[in-house]
């Protein structure tokens, strides 16, 4: 299905009934890559695969930054009318998640950032930046400058923005094998009230989204 939200075109699905829960794909690829975590909450809660803007079936010829994208999917929640969702962020979705949850820190009520960044201005960003540019599914996107561009100019998000957010939030990270250390998913878990840490340790970066083995720590972390 589509809909139009802030100037462009977003593609999304609907699965199960319950609780709306709104997961966001990492950099460059589509929903699918959401469908084994996505199967399962189903079974629990009413699922939005949500397409970022330049992912999957969503408009790509479109200025691409996390403000923009946390707006897409706060006019999302809105035009459908879904009652404070919660939101399941992935990577460079759990940046969109970040930036949603405190421009419009009412429009939720619970976060689950999966290996996401606050500090890109932080990080030893020659590093990360090469671990990025080697990952397989972004070597092959036909746009995948404009994801490293992304990641290259986002900004720091102040202490002050992560004070804002105030909903219960599980910070997961994969561990040592994951391209964001565990210190960034630590400075995110003491910086936002309300947070719980998970670390899974010998996953990696998406590895854990993929395989869903801790679906059961994240279904009691929702249903609390």
């Amino acid at each position: 299905m589509y809909i139009d939200v802030n100037n462009i075109k977003i593609y999304y699905e609907v699965l199960g009934e319950g609780k709306p829960i709104i997961l966001l794909n990492p950099n460059s690829v589509n929903t699918n890559t959401m469908n084994c975590i996505a199967k399962k909450l189903s079974k629990d809660f009413k699922v939005y695969k949500f397409d970022r803007r330049c992912c999957g079936k969503s408009e790509r010829n479109c200025p691409l930054t996390y403000e923009e994208s946390a707006k897409d999917v706060y006019e999302f929640i809105e035009k459908l009318n879904i009652d404070r969702p919660f939101i399941l962020g992935s990577s460079g979705g759990a940046s969109v998640a970040l930036h949603l949850a405190s421009m419009y820190p009412n429009c939720i009520s619970k976060l689950v950032l999966c290996s996401g960044v606050a500090r890109y201005s932080k990080m030893e960003f020659s590093s990360f930046s090469q671990k990025i540019r080697k990952l397989t599914f972004l070597k092959s996107v036909r746009n995948a400058e404009k994801f490293y561009k992304l990641n290259e100019d986002a900004r720091e998000l102040t202490l002050e923005e992560l004070s804002k957010i105030t909903v219960p939030t599980l910070v997961v990270n994969g561990g040592k094998k994951d391209i964001v250390p565990i210190e960034e998913a630590e400075y995110l878990a003491n910086s936002i009230n309300n947070s719980e840490l998970l670390i899974l340790d010998n996953e990696g970066h998406f590895s854990y989204v993929l395989n869903c083995k801790w679906y059961d720590k994240l279904k009691e972390f929702l249903n609390k």
